[in-house]
């Protein structure tokens, strides 16, 4: 006869009956309000984003009628550089119609980022078309519309941003470059607007404003348009400019400048543009302006006699001009004939000398190749100073050349006017270091190549520095 099972024993299986078939039956959201509960209280300790976001993403496929989980879990690759996989959740939000306004935005974002700006325009344009969009569609839709070359799309994106947020400096700003490549006489007003509402922005849209008025003085339009896409390549904007060319090209097919332009725009971008430059120079051989432009295309061939013959051909059409008495300094020195080189740098000073440009090439040729400083460097950097005394490039050259001509004390004093003007510069700071380094200034040398190293981690300051660095303070 077998033995009763005691009523304890009994009751503690069925409790573990319950508790199997309840595992069994339930245990999804159980682990989902889990992982949740994990990646609050990892977001509440300022973990990793990408540490963070797998709970939320387990959270959400576990606990279903949480699909705003799905974006969470997006936002959290997102932050944490993870474009791809945060693409992947912010679709599957967007399927369960879970994705807020933010969400749209940083999906289309992630694609950008990827780059991948036909994909980014495709989700944003998907969020234009849901119930109560953020306006700042707009202007994500304008910068994407902007990047695959469809400056008419970027144009009216901009437009519509800015009737919901007239205010927007960055709205103003844009539009007002896009104006510059197009429609030169309508970006005037969109960028003094934007230099109102943010004046710290003030001298690229001063520049852009300086070149416009130059251009206003003539009436013909493909003229407005080259003058307005150079002002646009000085700023960094090469695309726009060759925007810019183009359309001056359209209006008149012979305007050889403007080939020419285009020819630098396309090589500025990478592209070869030795096709628009051959075009101009058969258009019109006796421009200056052509033959500076096929100078700078041959200097880039490797071709350094051939490009200086052309600028010697365009200082010879234009012996008055400054700029081309010092281009062709930079191309004698290309040829190491330095003599000749000082002669044409100079020469640019005398024909012009109240602008602080020449000066700084005059400057720079002295330091650059160690030539005569103090006859020639020293005087041309204090007159640098003198003419351009807040800009800190002309405080570290004469900083520089100073310390070259042994005078720690008095470079020292520059240098750190230098980095006074424009702390985030690197330049100042490791030449500082140097200077203490000379000096035996152990611990303002390291104090000022670790703050290069900081500021230029990836470029040529701070790869010197970092070098010093290891050499010296290992």
């Amino acid at each position: 006869m077998k033995k009763p099972i005691p009523l304890q024993t009994l009751i503690r299986n069925v409790l573990i009956v319950i508790i199997l078939l309840a595992l069994i039956l339930v245990p999804r959201p159980a682990a989902g309000y889990l992982d949740l509960a994990e990646a609050e209280a990892l977001d509440i300790g300022h973990v990793k984003f990408l540490d963070v976001a797998p709970y939320y993403a387990l959270a959400a496929e576990r606990i279903s009628w949480r699909p705003d989980l799905y974006e969470q879990a997006g936002s959290d690759y997102f932050n944490g550089h993870d474009y791809k996989t945060a693409i992947q959740f912010y679709s599957l939000a967007q399927q369960q119609h879970a994705l807020s306004s933010d969400g749209w935005l940083a999906w289309g974002q992630a694609f950008f980022f990827q780059k991948d700006a036909p994909g980014a325009i495709a989700v944003w344009k998907k969020a234009l078309k849901q119930e109560n969009p953020d306006p700042y569609v707009h202007l994500y839709l304008g910068e994407g519309y902007e990047n695959i070359g469809n400056y008419t799309g970027a144009e009216q994106e901009f437009e519509a941003f800015l009737v919901v947020y007239p205010n927007s400096y960055q709205g103003h700003y844009q539009l007002g470059l896009l104006y510059a490549a197009s429609k030169p006489d309508q970006a005037l007003p969109e960028l003094m607007r934007a230099a109102q509402l943010n004046p710290t922005q003030d001298p690229p849209v001063e520049s852009l404003r300086s070149a416009l008025n130059t251009a206003f003085l003539s009436d013909d339009r493909a003229y407005q348009l080259v003058v307005s896409g150079q002002a646009l390549g000085a700023l960094g904007n090469w695309d726009l400019a060759a925007e810019a060319f183009l359309n001056a090209i359209s209006l008149g097919a012979d305007y050889a400048e403007a080939w020419a332009w285009l020819g630098e725009a396309k090589q500025q971008l990478g592209q070869d543009g030795s096709a628009d430059i051959e075009r101009a120079i058969q258009l019109n051989p006796d421009s200056a302006m052509v033959e500076s432009l096929y100078s700078l295309y041959l200097e880039r061939q490797k071709q350094p006699r051939q490009a200086l013959a052309a600028m010697q051909k365009a200082a010879a059409l234009e012996p008055q001009n400054p700029g081309w008495q010092m281009a062709l300094g930079g191309a004698f020195e290309q040829t190491d004939d330095l003599v000749s080189a000082l002669e044409y740098y100079q020469n640019a000073t005398e024909l012009s000398p109240n602008n602080a440009t020449f000066w700084r090439a005059l400057a720079e040729f002295s330091l650059r190749n160690n030539l005569d400083l103090a006859g020639t460097g020293l005087p041309a950097a204090r007159k640098l100073v003198e003419l351009a005394n807040k800009d800190w490039q002309a405080d570290d050259i004469a900083g520089q050349i100073l310390l070259d001509t042994n005078d720690p004390v008095g470079a020292e004093a520059l240098l750190k006017k230098a980095v006074q003007l424009d702390p985030s510069q690197a330049a100042p700071y490791l030449h500082l270091g140097l200077l203490y380094m000379e000096t035996g200034d152990r611990a303002a040398a390291f104090s000022n190549l670790n703050q290069t190293k900081i500021l230029d981690p990836d470029g040529p300051n701070g790869w010197q520095a970092s070098r010093l660095l290891a050499q010296y303070f290992p």
